[in-house]
């Protein structure tokens, strides 16, 4: 058994257990993706808690949500690419068929994942 916690806040040292126990939190809100061009797998995305901190966790901790196309050719820089992965606050899905797009619509996951009020 595990038993080092997913994330701890670096300001309140609240701790999260599990990923899920992390997403499903009310307090806890996706602002921002850092793009690693070399390995997608290991950019960053961002978290607030309750506005007191930012925290990041690796985009691999994600990629089991995903199930849907993995894409080969890189767009980044051509005229039809948006540029979202250059933007660091930039949330939107990637409408290309990039080998980046998979990593925004883990975004998407992640922004929609249900919250559960523990109140």
């Amino acid at each position: 058994m595990d038993d080092n916690p997913f994330k701890i806040c670096p300001v309140c040292k609240h701790i999260w257990k599990t990923r899920n126990d992390f997403l499903d939190d009310p307090d806890v809100r996706i602002v921002g993706y850092q793009v690693h061009f070399e390995e997608l797998t290991g950019g960053l995305f961002l978290f607030n808690h309750s506005e007191q901190a930012t925290m990041t966790v690796r985009a691999g901790e994600f990629i089991d949500l995903y199930n849907g196309p993995m894409f080969a050719d890189r767009l980044t820089g051509a005229d039809e690419c948006p540029g979202y992965c250059l933007k660091e606050c930039e949330l939107r899905p990637c409408p290309n068929k990039c080998d980046c797009a998979f990593v925004r619509e883990m975004i998407q996951i992640i922004k929609t994942w249900p919250k559960v009020d523990n109140d």
